[in-house]
């Protein structure tokens, strides 16, 4: 009975552990991101429950990608290709945002006003479908 309490608290901890690390890891990567941008702007032209629902929503379905993602990659691909094709991932979208902010770091790739005109725009094509 003793091994299975252990074997319990070690599942428990694991849990914790995923749990912790992958929320932590989300919350790092959202904040200052685009989409963040795009609901908050969102949130103050419209109803903020709906753009609420539209976030929580959209962050479900990319959770629930990701997860039978990270489930079937290790099932339909050996496990070392899939960590070398991790890394590779991992390397490719670094290396693209370190691009990015090199390439933004005169000032010219401010994300609040990219995303202020590409809402802009989307409003004045919704004014012209509407007329």
């Amino acid at each position: 009975a003793r091994a299975t309490h252990c074997g319990k608290m070690t599942q428990d901890n694991e849990f914790l552990e995923g749990l912790v690390k992958s929320g932590m890891m989300i919350l790092l990567s959202e904040i200052g991101d685009k989409t963040f941008f795009i609901a908050a702007i969102m949130a103050m032209r419209h109803s903020r429950l709906t753009v609420f629902s539209g976030a929580i929503g959209a962050l479900g379905v990319m959770t629930a990608l990701s997860a039978a993602m990270g489930w079937a990659a290790p099932n339909l691909i050996s496990k070392e290709i899939t960590h070398y094709l991790a890394v590779g991932l991992f390397f490719f979208f670094g290396g693209r945002s370190l691009y990015e902010s090199v390439v933004a770091w005169d000032g010219g790739g401010d994300e609040l006003a990219e995303v202020e005109a590409e809402l802009a725009d989307e409003d004045e094509k919704k004014g012209k479908k509407g007329k």
